[in-house]
């Protein structure tokens, strides 16, 4: 009886009953319906299976001719559900068996509007109590199984129900309400988070949770962040007990970056970050959402930021959200970690580098402080163990003097609503010095670099899940760099003053969607003065050699400038099921340039300035498909806009008029879960750049028009990650790139290579910990950047020296570049938890001499190559508490 009441339910009772037609010629009166037709018989359809294991539900409308025997004559379809859907109502339909309609009450032919609905239905047969939630719980980086982790649901006005996981990581609750519920996660060794979840009638919700054991030293009472949204398609995140073991890092966490996929190798004595084929100047660093010049101290032998401060490194080479801009390459954002909630802590550590110190302490339960510091002697002691035949390491890559410090408070207002102020500083001083016989071929270059960075973060979870954070910033950058590659020297001196706000706000709008809402200012007011050749130091696509001495021309020029940028953005991530998730989003950058000076400096005529707004849309998509529980897909499309540089904003050396440059970034990565730890990672990327700045073709361009934005240019490539997490003492990756970044100048003109084009990189990296001893190997090689060939010389008398004449650009390299690394550190454990780590990590253990540069004789008659540093051993103790 329950199978034909289900039945009877499904037709249409009071359809659209129509009589058959009468023959052509006939003028039968319209009869009356006496008695409807009843189906007798009803034939259950094949599901299609697809779409029974997709849980896909449909309806089909069907016109059913019912002859006057109650057989089903024929059967159209008026309402299409797809063809699967189709063919098999009207196969089943075809089969049904009615009592014949009585017209005038005799039997007759009719017709019916009949919906067929394909429902997928889940019978639960009540027994009892029934397990209506329930799931496991792993550690979120070692994916082990976590026992007697609580699980609470918190809902409103309502007594909290609890549950602890068992020695399988497993938790349970009986016959919970249907509806949504706060789901609370939390242990003495965990982060607390808080999630939701959703029961329907008729079914049982099995899930799986990632947890995040907490920094030693931090109780649950601190301020639990709001769990990160992942939008970018594309990125690395590296957590720093990792970070601190990869081999020639020196135990610096930020350093991992320069191992990461899409990563240039740096020349050394740079530290640039080049990485898919961007300037380094177009990839952007950014603190807790505050912006920093510069990521490593000049030669790229420590980070700028002591890494005891740093939680995680998320390297993002393109394609990333909406909320960060400003730069028309890749993003790197560090997170700092918090202070200890308990105690004082602290570590001292001193090696062949430099030496460094922190110390951190919880003044009371709400106000805890740190102070850090590192200082600097690698130039004393590259001097007495790097020489090589006439070349001296220390005379052509740069060895700095350098130092850092930093400063956090932290105060708890109340539970998940926090304060926090920091200041980080950093300097470096460099001397480069290139000897020579005659004292007028003596070449020399000095830099002098600072930047402070001060500001205060303001963060509130709220009850609803919902998130706030406000960063107001204030910082000051100077920087100067004398080069006396000849009679004429080259000078640049600038101070920058910067101010800034961002503030964001997270929260779920509904259930299958989380809204990110913000805005970003940031402000840059800069005094700039310059002297020397017009094309001295060189720019990107400028064709030179190193030490070339430059032209007779002298210019000067003092100027300053204001560039502001206000960047309101909105994205959205849409979870459309447990497949795809969507995140569109669109940020506007309005951009103030103003400038003192339109005009080279007359002493006739008063200055005259200018100032005057761009405005960009930058839209963004991220789409993520998990095509298989260890498969998943991710495509990216965006727009990126960047100011120009306030140095190229010279009457003299610059032009005033310069606008903004353009990058449409484009990717798509896959993503594969081998193991609970292992994983691989293939992208592939397109970026078109556009308006970029480039030097005036002409020889003698027209006032303020040195600088011009016709060149454009393109990087593509693919690079490939296999990655193994921290698992039984090992882990390690191997990553491979390849990347083409090409220019053209100008309109009409050749493609050409860019100047920091590095077409392959490979780098290999794993450490192991055997009873508290561990082993580690970094291997790297990559191709040479592109150079200009010199193919004759000519002699100047004017400034008595030799001028080369150049090839076609760019079109030889400096050899390739490899290197081994080897790291053994062993650390001792003494009682009230004092350790003492020591290492000994070893660059270059081949001791190759690698090309760093292409270098010629007086009259370019000789080619040779300045080489990097030999076998440098880093021997090295830290004691930490």
């Amino acid at each position: 009886m329950q199978r034909l009441a289900l039945i009877l339910s499904l037709l249409v009772l009071a359809p659209a009953v129509a009589l058959a037609q009468p023959q052509e010629g006939e003028a039968a009166p319209a009869p009356t319906i006496t008695k409807p037709p009843v189906l007798v018989k009803f034939v259950e359809a094949e599901y299609p299976p697809d779409k029974k294991a997709a849980n896909v539900e449909a309806t089909v409308t069907l016109s059913i001719d019912i002859g006057a025997d109650g057989k089903v004559a024929d059967v159209q379809v008026t309402g299409t559900a797809g063809p699967d859907f189709d063919a098999a109502a009207v196969a089943a339909s075809k089969q049904f068996v009615f009592t014949p309609a009585e017209l005038d009450g005799k039997p007759g032919p009719v017709r019916i509007t009949y919906r067929y609905a394909f429902k997928i239905r889940t019978e639960i047969v009540k027994l009892g109590p029934q397990v209506n939630f329930e799931g496991t719980i792993r550690e979120r980086f070692t994916k082990r199984l976590m026992r007697g982790v609580k699980v609470t649901i918190r809902d409103p006005g309502v007594e909290p129900r609890e549950a602890l996981t068992d020695e399988t990581g497993r938790f349970e609750f009986i016959d919970l309400p249907l509806g949504r519920h706060v789901v609370e996660l939390s242990a003495p060794t965990l982060v607390t988070v808080k999630t939701e979840e959703t029961l329907v009638k008729d079914q049982k919700k099995t899930v799986k949770y990632f947890v995040e054991e907490k920094q030693e030293g931090i109780d649950e009472e601190r301020v639990t962040r709001a769990p990160r949204i992942k939008k970018e398609s594309v990125e690395t995140t590296i957590r720093t007990e990792e970070a601190r073991r990869v081999p020639g890092t020196q135990g610096d966490t930020l350093k991992v970056v320069q191992n990461l996929p899409g990563v240039a190798r740096a020349s050394a004595g740079s530290g640039a970050l080049v990485v898919w084929g961007a300037a380094p100047r177009e990839t952007k660093v950014n603190i807790d959402g505050v912006e920093i010049p510069n990521l490593y101290h000049v030669g790229g032998f420590r980070s700028t930021v002591n890494g005891e401060l740093v939680k995680s490194i998320e390297l993002v080479p393109g394609g990333y959200g909406a909320d960060y801009g400003r730069g028309i390459g890749g993003l790197v954002k560090v997170e700092t970690r918090g202070l200890p909630q308990k105690g004082v802590h602290g570590y001292a550590q001193v090696d062949v580098l430099d030496a460094s110190a922190m110390i951190t302490a919880a003044l009371t339960p709400k106000l805890r402080i740190g102070v850090a510091g590192r200082y600097s002697y690698l130039d004393q002691v590259v001097k007495g163990i790097t020489k090589s035949g006439n070349t001296d390491a220390t005379e052509f890559i740069p060895i700095p003097r350098y130092y850092d410090y930093q400063a956090q408070i932290s105060y708890t207002l109340r539970k998940d609503e926090e304060l926090e102020a920091f200041l980080l500083a950093s300097n470096d001083k460099l001397q480069r010095n290139v000897p020579s016989s005659d004292p007028s071929n003596v070449k020399t270059e000095t830099t002098d670099q600072t930047f402070y960075r001060a500001f205060v973060r303001y963060s509130k979870l709220n009850p609803d899940g919902s998130s706030l954070v406000v960063t107001p910033s204030f910082g000051w950058d100077n920087n100067s760099q004398v080069q006396r590659f000849g009679l004429i020297p080259a000078r640049l001196d600038s101070t920058a003053y910067r101010y800034g706000l961002r503030a964001s706000y997270r929260r779920r709008v509904a259930r299958f969607a989380v809204l990110s809402a913000g805005i970003a200012l940031l402000g840059q007011w800069q005094d700039t003065s310059r002297f020397g050749s017009i094309n001295r130091p060189p720019r990107e696509g400028d064709i030179f050699v190193f030490g070339q001495p430059p032209g007779d021309d002298v210019n000067a020029d003092k100027w300053s400038t204001h560039i502001v940028d206000v960047a309101p953005y909105a994205f959205v991530e849409f979870n459309l099921g447990k497949r795809f998730t969507i995140t569109p989003g669109l940020r506007f950058d309005g951009f103030y340039l103003e400038g003192s000076r339109v005009l080279p400096q007359n002493a006739d005529l008063p200055a005259i300035g200018f100032s005057r707004f761009a405005y960009a849309f930058n839209p963004r998509l991220q789409i993520t498909w998990r095509a298989h529980k260890r498969v998943t897909l991710n495509a990216a499309v965006g727009l990126y806009h960047q100011a120009p540089d306030p140095e190229d904003l010279s009457a003299v050396f610059g032009n005033p008029t310069l606008g903004l440059s353009r990058a449409l970034h484009t990717s798509l990565a896959m993503d594969v879960k081998i193991t609970g730890t292992l994983s691989a990672q293939v992208v592939g990327f397109y970026k078109q750049l556009d308006d970029l700045i480039i030097r005036n073709v002409l020889p003698t361009p027209p006032i303020a028009q040195a600088l011009t934005q016709d060149a454009v240019g393109r990087s593509y490539g693919a690079q490939v990650l296999l990655r193994q997490e921290l698992w039984k003492g090992f882990f390690g990756w191997i990553t491979y790139t390849f990347q083409r970044s090409e220019r053209r100048n100008h309109p009409g003109e050749a493609w050409r290579l860019f100047d920091f084009d590095q077409t392959h990189s490979l780098t290999l990296v794993a450490s192991y910990e055997y009873k508290g001893w561990i082993f580690g190997t970094r291997l790297r090689w990559s191709t040479g950047y592109p150079r200009t060939p010199v193919v004759d010389a000519y002699y100047d008398p004017r400034g008595d020296q030799y001028q080369p004449y150049f090839g076609k650009q760019n079109t030889i390299r400096i050899p390739d570049f490899v290197q081994l690394d080897l790291r053994v550190d062993k650390t001792i454990t003494f009682r009230r938890g004092v350790t003492l780590n020591l290492y000994l990590d070893v660059q270059n253990v081949t001791a190759r001499s690698n090309p760093e540069e292409i270098v010629y004789n007086y009259d370019f008659t000789k080619k040779g190559y300045i080489t990097g540093l030999p076998i440098l051993a880093v021997i090295g103790a830290k004691v930490q508490w």
